[in-house]
Formats: C-alpha cells, structure tokens, sequence
C-alpha cells in the first residue's frame, strides 16, 4: 500500500497511535500547505487523513480532493464543506461526527447555563467589586429549540431533557427521538423560533444553511431568547444578530463560530455583556486529535479489508 499522507500540523499528537497499529505501512506527515502539495506529488497516496482546525485552515486542505491518486479522505472532525465540491465517484470522504458530541454538549449545555443564571453579568460586576443580587429564570420548564438533530444535536437535546427543558428539534427526516418532545422538518424553522426560549445551531455548513439564521428569522424569534452557535458562523447574518442583541431583542448569546475567523477587534461582540465567546473551542477537549486519529485507525483497518467505512458523507 502507498504511504498515507497525514495532513495536521501537530503530529506528534498521535505519531506513535499510527506507528503501533500499523508497523507495516508509512505515515508522511505534512504540517503546511507546503508540506501537503510536496506529500502529494511525491507520494501519490491513496488515503489521506486531514484534520482542518484554526491552526491549519482550509488552505492548507484544499489540494487534496483535487489530487489524481487520492481515493480515501478521512476527515478529523464533522466540518467537511472545506473539501466541496469533490468527485464522488473517485474519492470517499468519511468524517468523524459524533468522536466530540458529548464534549461538545457541554459547552453548550453550560453556556445556556451561565447565559439562564446571569454569570456573564456577576463576572462583570465581580470586575468592578459590585455586590447586587438578581434573580434569574431557570432552563427547568423553558424551551429549546436544536436545529439540526445530528449526533451533537442528540447530545444537547439530552442535556436539555436532563435539566426539565422542553425539547423541539428539527432533521431532513423528522421521525421521532425519545430526546425531543417535538420533532420537525427544517420547513418548520419559522413556526418554531417563537416558541423557544433558546436556539441552538448544529447544522453543516451548506447552500441550504447559509444564512439560514437571517434577519427575518432572528426577528421572529422570542422576544429575549438566547442563541447559540457552534455550527458555522456563516450559518447566522452577524450583523443582524449584532442588531438584536443591542435592541434587546435577544437576551444573550453563546457564539464560538463566526463569519470572519478569527473574530475581527473591532466587532462589537466583543463588548456585548450579554454575549459568551469562544474561539471555535467548542469541543476543543485535552488529547482531541488522538480521538479523531483512534477512529481513522479503524476505519483504515476496514479500508484495508475492503469493508464499508464509518460516517461516509456526500459532497
């Protein structure tokens, strides 16, 4: 088998995982867009695993697809919108949705936790050494609206459930799911946003979901209703959002994703005291690439063997 170009800027992160399982086969490892183009020409691999985070962005991933020998793309992480369009009758791309879920749920379940108890409020008066009680209002009895019932969707939905909220949530195929007490079509977005106390994104990044978050929509939301997103920032119109925020019309929001990345110093998020950011760290756990490195191990062994791989997706 041809060397399996490993394409991640840190590869230490999981070197010996890959050297252990596979003693016969040659790992390149490429940490820049240089590295990756030169990995490509001289190897010519038919299998590449890649893992696109802020330390190494979308251009150092791009050449990939486009590359003649490649057949296999394993993605470390869910995003894969960096790789489209792709041939999808010459390569597979499988990702790892679902490897951080659970870890992921966690931000957002303690976001809309400080956001529902006012702690980006106390930290601000803890600042200024200002003693002021406020009574706040507790998720237990609110209602959370998850768009997009992946496995991070599931993962919210049942730390929602766990804490007494009520649960809508929105897939392509709306069967129902014990995690949500309503479960809808996307074209039911609009009936929604009124009723939910909070929205919580996790949709991929597409030409359906752009801007799926409008004005329009951001309008008919509740009004004092918190949004979170650690989807994409594309997903949301910033602006429009940053609009909401400042009238009121939003009570708070949890953003780790944005239109513009890093987030630019001049953006009044920044600054907004009823706003959480994070810098597209939603899931960023101690030890996360060796995770995603575990699940690419298994799936080249079922490469290898010809058998069907986990969490293929489509361009």
């Amino acid at each position: 088998m041809r060397p399996v170009l490993i394409a991640h800027n840190e590869p230490d992160d999981f070197r010996d995982l890959l050297a252990a399982r596979f003693p016969d086969l040659r790992f390149v490892y490429a940490a820049t867009a240089e590295e990756v183009l030169a990995g490509l020409r001289e190897h010519d691999p038919e299998v590449v695993f890649s893992i696109k985070h802020p330390g190494s962005p979308d251009p150092v991933h791009a050449p990939i697809p486009r590359h003649p020998s490649v057949r296999w793309i394993q993605v470390g992480g869910s995003g894969f919108d960096h790789l489209s369009p792709w041939d999808a009758g010459r390569i597979t791309v499988t990702n790892g949705a679902g490897v951080l879920a659970p870890y992921l749920a966690e931000s957002v379940t303690g976001a809309m936790l400080a956001l529902a108890c006012g702690f980006p409020n106390y930290a601000e008066q803890q600042r200024a050494r200002r003693w002021r009680p406020v009574p706040f209002t507790p998720l237990r009895g609110r209602t959370l609206l998850v768009v997009g019932f992946g496995h991070i969707g599931e993962c919210v939905a049942r730390n929602a459930k766990a804490l007494g909220m009520r649960v809508l949530a929105t897939r392509a195929t709306p069967a129902p799911h014990p995690a949500a007490d309503e479960m809808h079509g996307p074209d039911a977005l609009a009936s929604l946003f009124p009723e939910a106390d909070f929205v919580s994104l996790h949709v991929r990044l597409d030409a359906t979901t752009r801007g799926l978050l409008s004005r329009e929509a951001i309008a008919a939301m509740k009004p004092g209703a918190c949004l979170v997103n650690t989807s994409r920032g594309a997903v949301v119109d910033e602006a429009a959002l940053v609009d909401a925020l400042r009238s009121g019309h939003l009570g708070g929001a949890y953003l780790d994703v944005f239109e513009t990345e890093p987030l630019p110093s001049e953006s009044p998020l920044w600054s907004m005291p009823n706003v959480i950011l994070t810098p597209h760290a939603s899931d960023n756990i101690v030890g996360w690439p060796r995770r995603f490195a575990e699940l690419f191990a298994d799936n080249l062994d079922r490469w290898r063997a010809d058998e069907p791989l986990v969490n293929p997706v489509s361009p």
